[in-house]
């Protein structure tokens, strides 16, 4: 259950990820580039997560 939860959570936060990105590279790509890159290192670090936490924080 709680690798459910962590995905839905970052499912959650990928379009204000992608904004966020964006403002920092200014360029799609990049900012693509970039998302995808975070949500790997997320990924890897599923096992730190605590559900019912502040995900973005």
């Amino acid at each position: 259950m709680k690798s459910l939860s962590f995905r839905k959570d970052l499912v959650g936060v990928q379009e204000e990820l992608l904004r966020f990105a964006y403002k920092l590279t200014t360029d799609r790509e990049e900012a693509n580039d970039l998302l995808q890159e975070t949500s790997l290192k997320a990924l890897d670090n599923e096992d730190k997560y605590t559900p019912d936490t502040n995900f973005k924080g």
